[in-house]
């Protein structure tokens, strides 16, 4: 009875999983702006011309993602290079306090990712050891 609750729970966790990623590229740049915006204090030019890069990134980032082609490596290279082709773009639309502000932001970004890739590791190596 408990492996099919657990298999039953595993089931809908993947289906939701699936479905979570499935968000078009105009709601992720959006939700991406709207975020940098309160961060940042954009105004509605900055907002329109940041929205613009974003989506540029999210879709190419979409399109490395897809290219079955690439080896895992090459994928991760290309992508790097277009977020920090998207970071200079954004940059380039903020004023100076802005630009510190954004600079920090990233810090924190990379920061929680380093910090959720460290998590998975540790996942990963007590699933090894057991």
């Amino acid at each position: 009875m408990r492996k099919l609750i657990l298999t039953g729970l595993s089931f809908l966790f993947a289906i939701t999983l699936t479905f979570a990623q499935d968000v078009n590229p105009e709601t992720k740049a959006k939700q991406k702006v709207d975020e940098l915006t309160q961060v940042l204090t954009l105004n509605e030019d900055q907002q329109a011309a940041i929205f613009t890069i974003v989506l540029e990134k999210v879709n190419a980032k979409q399109a490395i993602k897809s290219d079955t082609t690439l080896t895992a490596d090459v994928a991760k290279q290309q992508i790097d290079a277009t977020k920090a082709a998207a970071h200079q773009k954004i940059s380039e639309q903020l004023n100076d306090d802005q630009k510190i502000a954004f600079a920090k932001y990233l810090e924190d970004q990379q920061g929680k990712k380093e910090e959720e890739q460290g998590q998975q590791q540790e996942e990963n190596n007590e699933e090894g050891n057991n």
